[in-house]
C-alpha cells in the first residue's frame, strides 16, 4: 500500500504523517493492499471530510489528477512520482481540525458517529473505503453495501484501539392519509436489467450530456443511483435523477 498526505494548511496538533501511516497500515494488516494507493488530503478548501474508493477500474500514473465532481479540487496538486504502473485508488478527505474533536456527526445514510479525536475519525473513514476495496477488489464481504461498511469499519476500528462510536438511526415514518401514497420518483428505474441502454441527460461537465451507457446491475429498492458503464469504458455511480431510460420493446419508459 501507498500513503500520499497532502496539506494545506497544518495546525500545530497535525496528524503527522508517520502517524497516519501507522494508523492505515494497522488497520489494512490483514487485507492484501498490494494493489492499493492511498490520497490523503486535510484542510482544501470548499471540500468536506469524505472518502471515495475508486475499485472497479484501474487507474495508472495518467489518470491520478481528477477531472470532475467534488475531487476536482484537489486537481492542482501534484502527482506523486512513486505510483504504479496500475492500481487501485482510494481517496480521503479530512476538512475538521484537531482542537474540534470529540465530534459527533451524521452521514448521507443516516449513520450517527462519534470520534474522540481526529485519528479516530481518519481509521473511521479508511476502514469504511477499505471495506469497498476489500469487497470488489478481492471478493469479501458479499453483498453488503454502505451499511455493511459503516458497520464493519466501527467494528474493525475499534478492535484495533481507537475510540470511535456509529449507530444507525431509526427512520421516522410519516403518517400517511389514506387518500394519498408514496411516489417513488425512481419507480420507472426499479425494472433496469443489466445491459440495458440509458440516456444521460444532466452531466455538470457536459462530457456525457445526452449520450448513452451501458447499465451495469439492477437497482436496488432505496438506491438514488444507477451503476453505468461509459462508451469510454469507465463505471459511474450516476444520479438515476440525471438520466432517463430508453424506450424498450415501443414502450415508453421514461
Amino acid at each position: 500500500m501507498i500513503i500520499h498526505t497532502h496539506y494545506h494548511r497544518q495546525t500545530r496538533h497535525a496528524l503527522k504523517v508517520t502517524e497516519i501511516e501507522r494508523i492505515l497500515n494497522r488497520l489494512a494488516a490483514d487485507t492484501d493492499t498490494t494493489d492499493l494507493v492511498v490520497a490523503l488530503y486535510f484542510h482544501l478548501p470548499g471540500l468536506p471530510t469524505r472518502g471515495t474508493a475508486y475499485i472497479r477500474d484501474w487507474h495508472t500514473p495518467e489518470t491520478w489528477t481528477p477531472r470532475r465532481g467534488l475531487w476536482k479540487k484537489a486537481a492542482h496538486l501534484p502527482c506523486p512520482n512513486t505510483l504504479p504502473q496500475r492500481y487501485r485508488l482510494i481517496r480521503m478527505h479530512l476538512a475538521q481540525p484537531p482542537e474540534t474533536y470529540p465530534r459527533t456527526e451524521r452521514d448521507i445514510y443516516d449513520w450517527e458517529f462519534h470520534y474522540a479525536t481526529q485519528a479516530d475519525h481518519l481509521a473511521v473513514l479508511f476502514a469504511h473505503e477499505l471495506h469497498h476495496f476489500r469487497r470488489y477488489h478481492l471478493g469479501m464481504h458479499p453483498r453488503e453495501g454502505e451499511h455493511g461498511a459503516n458497520q464493519w469499519a466501527i467494528k474493525h476500528a475499534k478492535a484495533h484501539g481507537f475510540q470511535a462510536e456509529g449507530r444507525r438511526l431509526p427512520i421516522k415514518k410519516k403518517k400517511e392519509k389514506k387518500r394519498f401514497r408514496f411516489l417513488d420518483p425512481y419507480k420507472a428505474f426499479r425494472s433496469v436489467k443489466a445491459g440495458e441502454r440509458i440516456e444521460i441527460i444532466t452531466d455538470p461537465t457536459g462530457k456525457y450530456t445526452r449520450q448513452t451507457a451501458e447499465v451495469i446491475r439492477a437497482i436496488r429498492s432505496n438506491s438514488k443511483r444507477i451503476v453505468i458503464k461509459t462508451d469510454d469504458g469507465l463505471t459511474w455511480r450516476w444520479p438515476m435523477a440525471w438520466v432517463k431510460r430508453i424506450e424498450q420493446k415501443n414502450r415508453l419508459t421514461e
